[in-house]
């Protein structure tokens, strides 16, 4: 069991790789990694989102971090690509926007947050992460308006009103 948060969102990470390379591993959709990863990806944005980034802004009076609003946004952007049903080429855009999204991610914004938490509310925090629950997945849907790219998944996100806020 990890014993830190970032420890913990590192730990998350790598499990969500070894389901993404699974999902089209020898250039094939496989639907049961995907949907596993699909679940998992969405479980570890409410984390990030309601527990950790929550708490950081609370502790800094209402002052998101630094960095705040890329994570919100390229949360909005792997949720939205997440929606339409999913092929090899969807796997390969979401690889792309993750990969990018961890590295920021853990190339100091996790660090930063346990440092503003301090060590009690920050070991908390991940405790209630570990038992934080499933999220309900809804059905895929293919509309107009659902990206497939990375692209355009960012660039939407970028527009929507929770992404207004923070830095």
């Amino acid at each position: 069991m990890t014993t830190t948060l970032r420890a913990l969102i590192e730990e998350e990470h790598r499990e969500m790789d070894v389901l993404l390379a699974r999902s089209d591993a020898g250039g094939v959709l496989d639907l049961e990694a995907f949907e596993e990863l699909r679940a998992r990806l969405l479980r570890h944005i409410a984390i990030e989102e309601k527990l950790i980034l929550a708490q950081v802004r609370a502790v800094r009076g209402g002052e998101p971090i630094e960095g705040a609003r890329r994570v919100r946004v390229e949360h909005g952007a792997i949720a939205s690509l997440l929606v339409g049903t999913p092929d090899v080429a969807l796997v390969d855009e979401l690889r792309t926007l993750l990969a990018a999204h961890e590295a920021f991610e853990e190339q100091g914004l996790y660090a930063a947050c346990e440092e503003i938490l301090g060590p009690e509310r920050a070991l908390d925090i991940a405790h209630r992460a570990r038992t934080y629950p499933v999220i309900p997945v809804a059905k895929h849907f293919d509309g107009p308006l659902v990206p497939r790219t990375a692209a355009d998944a960012l660039r939407g996100a970028a527009r929507m009103k929770f992404a207004a806020g923070g830095r």
